[in-house]
């Protein structure tokens, strides 16, 4: 994810409106963008109107910059603003508000003596954001697809020399398939054949302002407030990087360069590598990498703060902030890195809010030299420690969410990253590509402690409304749970609430190859639109972050006047739907084994049952340590968990089954040893079972005529050696 300007997130289909409300300019009644007319958006006596995002049609991505030189244009989930000049008829000047030495307007650049070689081609074969008259053909021709479509293509014509780009280009987006969610352009002289990939919108700024409104419609999406941040990609030599105020940290800027020294003891650093004193090879291919880091380096004196920006929201509600980021303690270290974000004078729990930042999963190796290196043109075949997470970062798998509540209409909010505890020399934390998003000032709570559902009901929630989730669900960082709930949730919506490395599993039914295993298959949580949790499903879940509320409490005023209160910690999930209020209790068909456990049941509750629902013989995860256990009388249960009944169709208890999820035993040892038989005692007697969960002899007293191995006896490993 890199770099931009003012730059903000748009998705795809952005900003819904149910009919019953007035539509934000710029969207249609399929809550699309439809954009805007050219004429109106050069000239208009409201500024916010001049000011324009380029929104491709085929992809829902924008016009930014971020490739070669890191001046160059890509297309991303964020745009560039931009602003028209009309030259003639047909016929304009784009400008960004990206500024170096060689210009501010999108351009070919004029091919230089010499430069007329396969290897120089990427620098002057594509279209720069910072480029004048004089160094590149920067008259751009915008015409409309139809009359009144509000769509466009822009091409600019290029008489350079090679003849290889002679012509006019337009702007398209590859069609080509990427792994990455930054998309490159290609500029062929006949857009024909590229169809909607070659189609362009222009989206304002007060389109943007417009979306911002107290309810969402259940399937419209946050509204983007990112263009209130400066700079939040660090960018390459960005003038606004200023914004980001650092605190406890040693660092050496070079306010010429818009740079930082990567150099020991400098702890802050925002770069790819070099300090930017000069243009070569390196910064050609790499010059879109920049990403911010704190380092230690041996300084523990100045390795712990905090980088800072202020942002004066528009409206109060509820606000996702989200940035790519990851905390590499050293061997032996105490750092810890979180993502934080907090209104100024609120002591409330919901405006105070932070979590740790993912783990750094050791994709690659670093060392102390490799961080404080300066890389230069002879070393363009070696990637940074920099470059290397920032390609991670184009991944989404180190992204990181919060929300908060931003309890008036202009309050200040303060964003940033906080790094404590570091205390080795290796210790880096790594950190790019902040987001901020509005998602209304409405909510529904979800509380496991409510003994009916009539707290629900008297919400008086909307089924065409998208709401902020407050979940009261209790849960252990790294532990099993079960979960279910009364809405659903999509991937992204999920790894918010509890982690990019979230687990989710759901149950499959008995193994194939062994009996006495029961299969729970893991969700797939690769795509964040998809639906991974449904309404009143059941599942087990593995979160690998705390609640983001962990102080305070909240409190729901019900229809009736009376309101229902949580304490913290809990969950804040945005744009969450309940289609309808649920069944108390629920249970998924039974499934068919061929162990004396007979058919087995997942159950569910959404309400605190505290009588004793939970049959004995059942199977329930534990809450202290995460592991199944196999009941020996009824159990109550608090709500939005679940539980699997055996022997649902007979009356006879069942013996003790293992669990695997896709086909890989829980815990290993663990899981064995950990599956206990409440309210009894071990036997000195019992079948023996071998690891793949066949029985090998009738009785312990018998495992002298096993040959050496390791067995299982009353849910015990004994080794015979």
């Amino acid at each position: 994810m890199r770099k931009i300007n003012l730059f903000f997130i748009l998705p795809v289909m952005i900003l819904l409106l149910c009919s019953t409300r007035s539509m934000a300019q710029g969207q249609d009644a399929n809550y699309k963008w439809v954009g805007n007319e050219l004429s109106t958006v050069i000239g208009n006596s409201n500024a916010d109107m001049n000011a324009v995002y380029l929104y491709n049609v085929g992809t829902g991505k924008y016009l930014n910059v971020g490739s070669i030189w890191g001046t160059s244009i890509s297309a991303y989930n964020v745009g560039m603003r931009l602003n028209l000049t009309k030259i003639s008829a047909d016929t304009y000047h784009i400008e960004g508000v990206l500024e170096t030495d060689d210009g501010h307007m999108l351009g070919f650049p004029h091919v230089l003596a010499g430069d007329e070689v396969p290897d120089k081609q990427s620098s002057w074969d594509r279209v720069f954001c910072d480029r004048i008259s004089t160094n590149a053909y920067v008259d751009w021709t915008i015409k409309e697809t139809s009359s009144g479509s509000k769509t466009y293509t822009l091409y600019c014509k290029n008489d350079a020399t090679p003849a290889i780009v002679h012509g006019n280009r337009y702007l398209v987006v590859d069609p080509t398939a990427s792994g990455s969610n930054r998309l490159s352009f290609i500029y062929p002289t006949d857009p024909t054949s590229y169809g909607a990939n070659a189609q362009w919108k222009f989206i304002t700024l007060q389109d943007l302002k417009d979306a911002f409104k107290a309810q969402f419609a259940s399937s419209e999406a946050p509204a983007d407030a990112t263009f209130l941040l400066t700079d939040p990609d660090f960018m390459r030599s960005h003038k606004g990087i200023g914004k980001w105020v650092v605190s406890g940290l040693q660092q050496n800027y070079l306010p010429a360069k818009y740079a930082f020294n990567q150099e020991q003891p400098n702890t802050y650093y925002v770069g790819m590598g070099q300090m930017n004193a000069w243009p070569d090879k390196y910064t050609r291919q790499y010059g879109s990498y920049w990403i911010a880091s704190i380092r230690n380096l041996g300084n523990n004196a100045y390795a712990n703060g905090s980088v800072t920006q202020k942002v004066n929201v528009l409206k109060k509600g509820w606000y996702r902030v989200s940035c790519d980021g990851f905390y590499s303690p050293g061997a032996g270290s105490n750092l810890k890195a979180s993502i934080f974000a907090n209104v100024t004078g609120s002591s409330d729990g919901r405006s105070v809010v932070s979590n740790d930042l993912n783990v750094f999963g050791k994709e690659f190796n670093y060392t102390k030299e490799e961080l404080t290196k300066t890389y230069k043109a002879v070393d363009v075949a070696t990637e940074s420690p920099y470059i290397k997470a920032a390609k991670s970062f184009e991944t989404g798998i180190y992204n990181n969410a919060i929300l908060v509540y931003v309890p008036a209409d202009g309050d200040e909010l303060n964003i940033g990253i906080k790094v404590s505890g570091s205390d080795k020399e290796l210790d880096w934390t790594a950190f790019d590509n902040f987001q901020l998003k509005y998602c209304g000032d409405n909510d529904m709570l979800l509380d496991e402690d409510q003994t009916s559902l009539d707290y629900l009901t008297k919400q008086a929630l909307v089924p065409t409304n998208a709401y902020t989730l407050i979940l009261k669900r209790t849960l252990k960082t790294g532990l099993w749970s079960s979960i279910t709930l009364p809405v659903s949730l999509t991937a992204a919506q999920f790894k918010t609430a509890f982690g990019e490395q979230a687990k989710l599993a759901r149950l499959k039914g008995q193994d194939a190859a062994i009996p006495t295993r029961i299969d729970f298959e893991k969700v797939d949580l690769s795509n964040d639109d998809a639906t991974v949790i449904e309404p009143c499903k059941l599942y087990i879940m593995q979160t690998t972050r705390k609640a983001n509320v962990e102080a305070g409490s909240y409190s729901k005023r019900l229809n009736d006047g009376s309101q229902v209160t949580v304490q913290a910690p809990y969950y804040t999930i945005n744009n969450v739907v309940l289609p309808t209020v649920p069944s108390p209790i629920f249970r998924e068909n039974a499934h068919q084994t061929t162990t004396v456990s007979g058919d087995i049941q997942f159950c569910g509750t959404q309400i605190n049952q505290t009588t004793t629902i939970i049959p004995a013989h059942s199977y329930v995860l534990g809450a202290k340590d995460g592991m199944w256990y196999h009941t020996a009388n009824a159990l109550p249960v608090k709500g939005f968990r679940c539980w699997i009944a055996t022997n649902v169709n007979a009356a006879s208890p069942a013996k003790p089954l293992t669990f695997t999820i896709d086909g890989e035993l829980q815990g290993s040892t663990t899981a064995i040893e950990g599956l206990h038989i409440e309210g009894t005692e071990a036997s000195a007697h019992g079948a023996v079972y071998n690891l793949q969960g066949q029985k090998v002899a009738d009785d312990a007293s018998q495992m002298g005529t096993l040959p050496r191995g390791i067995y299982v006896v009353n849910h015990k490993k004994i080794m015979i050696k």
